[in-house]
């Protein structure tokens, strides 16, 4: 593994584990539940189903194989996957217009022990000193 990750997150943390949650989770919030006079909410689902159908699901974020272990670990985006980096910055762009909400971008080259790894994506346990 090597390159740069990124990660887009919200302000708002998971907690006890304190990473910051992911765009995902804001995106499919706002699918659910549109607020009113949002008129992008259909052009959301288009580029979250671009995502079901383009980036494998995660089958794990624990390093734990115990179906009871805490899933403390986060997504990462590899920089070098082009379309799926382009996409997701549109979907910043789509969730910080519907959400009224400010989305960051992080980067690292350390984005943690790897539990999950696909052409697209990693999924790691945070370093003690990786961005949350």
């Amino acid at each position: 593994m090597s390159g740069t990750f990124l990660r887009f997150v919200t302000h708002s943390t998971h907690l006890p584990f304190g990473h910051r949650s992911g765009v995902f989770k804001v995106a499919y919030a706002l699918r659910r539940e549109p607020p009113p006079a949002v008129s992008c909410v259909e052009e959301l689902a288009e580029h979250l189903s671009w995502f079901e159908a383009n980036m494998a699901e995660p089958t794990r974020f624990s390093a734990s194989r115990h179906p009871r272990a805490q899933e403390t670990a986060t997504s990462w985006v590899k920089a070098s996957a082009d379309e799926h980096v382009r996409r997701l910055r549109l979907l910043v762009a789509l969730v910080e217009e519907a959400g009224r909400i400010r989305i960051d971008e992080l980067r690292t080259k350390r984005p943690g022990y790897i539990v999950f790894e696909d052409d697209h994506q990693v999924v790691a346990l945070p370093f003690a000193d990786r961005p949350r």
